[in-house]
């Protein structure tokens, strides 16, 4: 039996190599009077333009007015990191629908509390 590796059979492997990667993205909340989330990725070809949309985008929401604000890259391999303060009642699906906006979670979803 003659085995015919034609497009889709490479099509169909390249997919299962791409399914097989983890995406990996992190938020944690801190509470201190104000709500303080640091959430983390890495592997972002485009921090900058990345971090032009999370504050875009949380702006649609009126409870999320954001203090000490922090994006941008730390460490290594391109990993970002987007820091800010918020009123209590900015909650964690805020949050989530802000990064969702930005980066359609193309490197990993966030869970916030």
């Amino acid at each position: 039996m003659k085995f015919n590796a034609g497009p889709t059979s490479i099509y169909l492997m390249i997919l299962s190599n791409v399914a097989g990667t983890t995406l990996a993205a992190s938020c944690i909340r801190q509470d201190n009077g104000l709500f303080r989330y640091i959430v983390e990725t890495g592997n972002l070809p485009d921090i900058s333009g990345v971090c032009g949309g999370l504050w875009d985008n949380l702006k649609r929401f009126s409870a999320c007015s954001a203090s000490s604000t922090f994006c941008g890259a730390r460490g290594g391999d391109n990993h970002l990191v987007w820091e800010f303060s918020v009123p209590s009642v900015c909650n964690g699906g805020m949050v989530e629908s802000t990064w969702w906006e930005a980066t359609r979670n193309n490197w990993g979803g966030i869970d916030c509390p």
